[in-house]
């Protein structure tokens, strides 16, 4: 068990971690976010922010498959490795990708 000393260590450094504020790589223009993905087309992930998504397996560099995408639904569905994700549009917005 930590004593209490090493639990605010860690806390700290917990607490550092988590102010940072990663930056999207992309030039402007060069990114889209995965709402605004067709159906049907290929697209690589170049910035995501979102710990949930990052855990399910959209990661930087991973490829994703849009299978439905239609503006008029608040959902969109997308296929990560073998893996299919019903995805709300807000949290898509944050997803930046390049078309393939």
């Amino acid at each position: 068990m930590l004593s209490n000393r090493y639990r605010a260590r860690i806390r700290r450094f917990g607490r550092m971690m988590m102010n940072r504020n990663p930056q999207c790589l992309c030039s402007s223009g060069d990114c889209l976010s995965l709402a605004e993905v067709p159906d049907g087309q290929k697209a690589m992930i170049s910035c995501n922010k979102n710990l949930k998504t990052i855990e399910r397996g959209f990661y930087l560099g991973m490829q994703i498959s849009m299978f439905r995408n239609d503006a008029n639904e608040p959902n969109l569905i997308v296929a990560v490795g073998d893996a299919r994700y019903v995805l709300d549009r807000r949290i898509a917005q944050d997803i930046k990708v390049k078309i393939l």
